[in-house]
Order: structure tokens, then sequence, then C-alpha cells
């Protein structure tokens, strides 16, 4: 029993040196460690210092975004923001801008050109003999050149302008006496040069007396799709009926005033009648019974913007 016990108290005393070894290796580990943490700790806040800031740049308010513009939430109305887009249009967007009144109202008809014959051109209407006073090309091609007629005529075409004027938009009587669809179908160009964002169209008068009625929807279909193609938004006109001495009508105003109704259904063009604005064999018109008086011009203005809800 002696001699195990000796042994074992041998076995005890050789595990101490190891042990103690290796919490000697763990401690001089640890404190090592603990230096290197501290060394890059100093290393770096030495090297911050040195650091130049930058400073954090300033947000174009012109690219800032206010809350809330878009859709309001369910169950909620949307507050516009002032000052912001969608608070400087809150009038302009509620604006049915497929008619030309709507256009109008939300301001985005800058230019307006007529298309028309002797009765858009105000003749024999007073004023009818003054000289052009804009300059401005009408018509320049196979036909001739063509200056537009005189803004002091006492017409419907000059009412319209100062309509338009009034709204600063730019206004252009194309009108030219004697002038058919079938002028502006062969060469749409030479009509309406470089269009504009409102074409209103007139014709009808003069090919009553001068072609067929299948003709006549065949060119006006042709004419109408092209000055539609060079403008925002198009506005074909039916003339007023009439008792022409000068002509024999081959169709009647009707008729036109049918077929033109036709062709702006198909197409969605805005239309509107003027055909049963002036009555013949009144002072609505000159001996003729074909051109208006400036009375009776006036008058078609005043049912065109009715018409047209043009405030």
């Amino acid at each position: 029993m002696r001699e195990e016990r000796v042994v074992a108290d041998s076995h005890h005393a050789n595990l101490w040196p190891a042990t103690a070894r290796t919490l000697v290796v763990l401690a001089v580990g640890s404190v090592i460690a603990l230096g290197i943490v501290l060394l890059f700790e100093v290393f770096d806040m030495g090297f911050v210092g040195r650091h130049e800031v930058q400073p954090a740049e300033e947000a174009d308010p012109s690219t800032l975004v206010p809350p809330h513009v878009g859709p309001a939430v369910a169950g909620e109305e949307e507050t516009p923001v002032a000052g912001s887009a969608v608070a400087s249009t809150a009038g302009a967007s509620t604006a049915d801008t497929s008619t030309l009144a709507g256009m109008v109202t939300a301001g985005r008809v800058s230019s307006i050109r007529l298309v028309g014959d002797s009765i858009t051109a105000g003749y024999l209407c007073d004023g009818y003999e003054a000289p052009s006073d804009t300059g401005v090309v009408a018509y320049s091609g196979p036909e001739g050149t063509y200056y537009e007629t005189a803004t002091t005529i006492d017409d419907w075409a000059n009412s319209f302008r100062s309509y338009a004027t009034e709204r600063d938009v730019t206004f252009v009587n194309a009108a030219v006496s004697g002038f058919r669809m079938s002028f502006l179908a062969d060469d749409p160009d030479a009509w309406l040069a470089d269009g504009a964002d409102v074409i209103v169209v007139m014709l009808g008068t003069n090919d009553a007396a001068k072609e067929s009625l299948e003709d006549f929807r065949a060119y006006a279909r042709e004419a109408l799709a092209a000055a539609a193609a060079r403008c925002g938004h198009l506005v074909v006109v039916s003339p007023p009926d009439n008792e022409r001495t000068d002509a024999t009508n081959r169709f009647g105003m009707g008729q036109v005033d049918q077929v033109l109704g036709e062709l702006c259904a198909e197409a969605g063009w805005e239309h509107v009648s003027l055909y049963d604005v002036l009555v013949p064999g009144t002072s609505d018109f000159n001996e003729d019974q074909v051109h208006p008086t400036s009375a009776g011009s006036q008058k078609l203005w005043a049912a065109l913007r009715e018409r047209l809800g043009l405030g």
C-alpha cells in the first residue's frame, strides 16, 4: 500500500509542471493579443485624426420629392403640396383634353390654323377689300401662292383670331376663296405648312358644286387624315346651308354635313356642324345666297364658340 501511494504521488507531481506551462503559454498569448489590439486602436485613431472630413453635399431642392404627391390612399382625398406640380396643375388636370375647349383650358394650345374657302376668308364681309396685313402665306403650291386675308375683316374667322390671341395662341387663317377638299388631299403640305397644335377645317361648299358625293367623301377622308397627321387635335366644321345662285349644287349641304360627321365618328376627330345656323334668303347672306354677310358670319362664330364649349 505504501508503495502504491508513493507511485500515485509521484504521478500527480509530474502533472503540475505541464499544467503550469500550459497556463503560462495561454497567459502570455492573451497579453500579446491584447497588446496588438491596443496598438491597432492607437494606430487607427492617429490616422483618422488626419483625414479631412468631407462635408455632405446639399440636396438640389428641385429634385426633392414632396410628400404624398402620388395617388391618394383609398378613401382619402389627395392634398396637393403647395408649389408642387400637383398643386400647380390641379385645375388643368380636370380638363377633358380630347376636345378643343379642354385643351385650351389645360393650356395645351399654342397655335391654331384655319383651313377653308371664301366663307372662312371673309369674302363679301365688311372690310374684305383690305390687303393682307400679316404677310403670312396661307397656301403655296400647284394652285399658286395666296396670303392670309386682312385681320380687320368683320367675319367669324377674325373673331376666332381675337379669342385665340387673347390667350396668347398664335393664329393663322389659311383660307382661300374657291378651294376644295381635293386641293388639300392632293397637296397637304402646300396648305398646312408646318401644321399647328390645332387645325380647324371648314370645306365642302365648293365641292358640292364641283364633284360627286362619292368623290367628295374620298377626298375628305384623305384630306382630313393628312390634316390630322400635322396637328395635335383636328376640328372639322360642317359649312352652313345655302341656296347659291352663282352655281348649281350637285348634292346638298346636308349631305356634306352627314359625310363629315360620319368620317369624324370613324376617325375620332372633333366635329361641329354649322349647317343649321344661317337661314338662306335672309340678311344672313349676301345676294348670291352662299357668302354670309358680316352679321351672318358673326352668327357662325357665336354658334361655333358655343358648340365647341369655348369660354
